[in-house]
């Protein structure tokens, strides 16, 4: 593109832009002609809600009670908290309970013990900063997550832990003078520090099943008869979410481009990403990979909807030139090319 300017680079986005977002919004209508039950949107995320939370509690039940393995049980309850992840983002939008925000505000309480991550009103700011400034130094929210880093030890930490943000806290403070380090510390220490001194414990816990305990190890001082409630925690709240937030950091940042883009452009925001061997990825955080774009294009949607488009978006958007499956993103870091658009 070395011969084409910005100008005319936006101008033909632009186009590119109008005519797939007339065709998500073409097939939303089609599907709400189709299915009335879609207008009860209030009511779909409270039966989602409730039926997350209900799923979580019969899988913690079966396997307290023996009925359940423990390599069944982890992917049990991350495919309820995925969906919890997938109404804490429409809450964000407020997709449902519009005007009633104590609803909103205890489902958030609700998701936020769950996921033991951000805080979800915090995670809001963030979020709502993301889609104007989407790829670039100041998308906050996607640089907690890794994008833009070399793939690395790094970024295996940031995609592995849920913790692993901490490391970058001082890179991102430096490029977005704006984002205040101590305010996310502050608002999400309630649950990421339990989640730290949890994991902790279940890594001694570990360490003590293996036979390797270090010679000063806290682990040695835990109750013998603590550690089969250390055993539980890990598997029904620790080692899900673990498995959730992997999937979907994995997905979300490389489905994002980042660093060489023009800012608020969203044909270049995002590509496609559902590769068939990135499926059981996609099937814990609601086929993030394959959707996300769509989100991009037209915000207001439940995560549901978003799904029953996606046949008709992502033909529209192969024929306008989005990138599908562009797995050498892992190797330019995110960028979209190597070398600035325009």
């Amino acid at each position: 593109m070395e011969n084409v300017t910005v100008k005319e680079v936006v101008k033909d986005a632009s186009v590119r832009i109008r005519t797939i977002r007339s065709a998500i919004h073409a097939e939303e209508v089609r599907l709400r002609r189709c299915y009335r039950w879609l207008r009860w949107q209030d009511l779909l995320g409270s039966v989602c809600f409730l039926g997350s939370i209900i799923g979580l509690v019969g899988v913690a039940w079966a396997y307290l009670d023996g009925k359940l393995a423990w390599w069944l049980t982890i992917p049990g309850m991350a495919l309820p908290l995925s969906i919890l992840h997938e109404l804490e983002h429409d809450l964000i939008h407020n997709l449902y309970f519009r005007g009633r925000r104590w609803v909103q505000n205890l489902m958030f309480a609700v998701i936020w013990v769950c996921k033991l991550g951000l805080n979800p009103w915090y995670r809001r700011e963030l979020h709502l900063i993301h889609h104007r400034k989407s790829g670039q130094v100041d998308d906050i929210e996607e640089r907690l997550i890794g994008i833009g880093l070399p793939f690395g030890w790094l970024r295996l930490l940031v995609t592995l832990h849920p913790c692993g943000a901490i490391f970058l806290l001082r890179r991102i403070t430096r490029d977005a003078p704006e984002f205040r380090a101590w305010r996310l510390f502050l608002t999400s220490l309630p649950t990421l520090g339990s989640f730290l001194v949890l994991w902790e414990v279940y890594c001694g816990y570990l360490r003590k099943v293996n036979d390797c305990l270090l010679p000063f190890d806290p682990a040695r001082y835990l109750p013998e008869e603590g550690w089969l409630l250390v055993r539980s925690i890990g598997v029904l709240i620790l080692l899900p979410n673990v498995l959730r937030q992997a999937c979907l950091v994995f997905l979300s940042s490389y489905s994002h481009y980042y660093g060489d883009i023009p800012d608020r452009e969203v044909y270049y925001q995002n590509q496609i990403l559902r590769s068939w061997f990135l499926a059981p990825l996609q099937l814990f955080c609601f086929n993030f990979g394959a959707t996300h774009i769509i989100h991009h294009y037209v915000v207001n949607q439940p995560f549901y909807l978003r799904q029953m488009v996606a046949s008709a978006a992502h033909a529209e958007l192969r024929r306008q030139g989005v990138r599908v499956n562009d797995l050498a993103v892992v190797g330019r870091s995110n960028r979209w090319g190597a070398s600035p658009i325009g």
